[in-house]
């Protein structure tokens, strides 16, 4: 991207339009000109609701219009643009996503940008998916990973038929190279990478890749490794653009990331060795990304502070990364902002007195009583002893948990990202 004389270039994002409701876990597609996030989670219901809006010429968009909602609420699923139809696929609704689903819905995109009725479809996934992952390689829409009561390494595939429907799904004898959840998938060209991922040992981060080549008339796979993330996460977003791939945000345990990576991408579908780009504004999960043109958008999202409404965007250099041109007093003002960002730190709401530690690996498991009730929480694994006052972040709640590293069962236990002795 060329620089007018008085531009310089900045390694950073620019707020675009933000949309009507705040979302994390949404499914977002690009048609044409016009962006669409569907459903997710708004921090406290499983949403049915989609909005839409049309990306202007420089890059910002108009205001986001609601469209026709989906017939039933789902969040942490997939979908694609086909033909004139937009599908959704799987994903979870009910108290915290225990309802996995297998039901496939498509509306038609419409002049202008809205959406017709939503139909739900005959057939059905094989295996309940949530946190499915969709490429459309040919004429087949192929589902990939997520969880269907235990974490999935299987792929099915569904054949789109002449008037758009879908034909029965069935499951691909090429399986992934290891269960993938909340994992992100993408495809450039004739090859579909599969990235990163839920650990299920202890809730950490993958950093594996691995890609499979389309091949005409055949089913996708078989399925190969390549370089690994630089770093490991869980509940990030991928996008190609040019020779790149990338991998941004996500959470490595209960820690959430800015860290954006991205890979050059060879001719017979290997990347290169990771390398880190500009990050995002914020760390942040579950949010969506698109490229549209020479522009990458990511679109909600969640984190420690809460869920977003907010869209972001940043172009592409030369050399593939991420930021805009400005002018040297708007370049100023974005770094001043960066700079205040980076001196704010929220206190710690919570607070309690350790009675129990057991450590592993990546986590201090801790026992903590805080007004005469005991509760455990899972931290990043720090020096805690017994006795200690501690202050900790708000968490994420998991009732039932089983930890496979401590081979022990927890009725409710809360993951965390800062625990801090005082």
């Amino acid at each position: 991207m060329a620089a007018a004389a008085d531009e310089v270039w900045v390694a950073g994002w620019r707020q675009a339009e933000a949309m009507l409701t705040p979302r994390a876990g949404a499914a977002v597609v690009v048609a044409g000109d016009h962006l669409y996030v569907l459903g997710g989670v708004d921090g406290r219901d499983f949403l049915r609701s989609v909005e839409y809006t049309r990306f202007r010429e420089d890059g910002s968009l108009e205001p986001w219009r609601e469209a026709s909602p989906m017939n039933e609420a789902r969040g942490f699923f997939g979908a694609v643009v086909h033909d004139d139809h937009l599908y959704v696929v799987g994903g979870a609704n009910g108290p915290g996503g225990k309802h996995l689903l297998r039901s496939v819905e498509r509306a038609r995109l419409l002049p202008g940008g809205g959406l017709g009725s939503w139909e739900t479809l005959p057939v059905r996934l094989e295996l309940p998916r949530r946190c499915a992952k969709l490429a459309v390689v040919g004429d087949h829409l192929y589902a990939l990973g997520g969880f269907g009561g235990t974490l999935l390494d299987s792929v099915e595939r569904a054949p789109f038929l002449p008037d758009g429907m879908l034909g029965p799904w069935t499951l691909v004898d090429a399986r992934l190279t290891m269960p993938r959840y909340v994992n992100a998938v993408h495809r450039h060209g004739d090859a579909v990478y599969v990235i990163g991922g839920h650990r299920e040992t202890e809730g950490t981060g993958l950093r594996a890749v691995e890609y499979a080549v389309a091949r005409a008339g055949a089913p996708l796979g078989p399925w190969w490794r390549t370089a690994a993330l630089q770093q490991g996460r869980y509940a990030l977003a991928a996008a190609a653009h040019g020779e790149h791939l990338y991998a941004l945000g996500g959470l490595d345990g209960a820690v959430y990331t800015e860290v954006v990576e991205k890979a050059r991408i060879g001719p017979d579908g290997t990347l290169s060795a990771w390398q880190r780009t500009t990050p995002l504004s914020s760390p942040r999960a579950n949010f969506g990304v698109v490229v549209h043109r020479n522009r990458l958008y990511v679109i909600g999202g969640t984190n420690r502070d809460g869920y977003y409404r907010s869209v972001e965007y940043a172009s592409f250099d030369a050399d593939g990364d991420l930021g805009f041109l400005a002018t040297a007093q708007e370049a100023a003002a974005h770094e001043a902002r960066k700079a205040a960002r980076a001196q704010r730190r929220r206190p710690l709401p919570n607070a309690g007195t350790i009675t129990t530690v057991i450590h592993t690996r990546s986590y201090s498991y801790l026992e903590v009583e805080a007004g005469g009730r005991r509760s455990w929480l899972a931290a990043p694994r720090g020096d805690f002893t017994p006795g200690q006052h501690i202050r900790y972040s708000r968490g994420v709640a998991m009732r039932n948990f089983h930890s496979r590293a401590l081979n022990r069962d927890f009725d409710e236990i809360l993951f965390v990202e800062r625990a801090e002795p005082q």
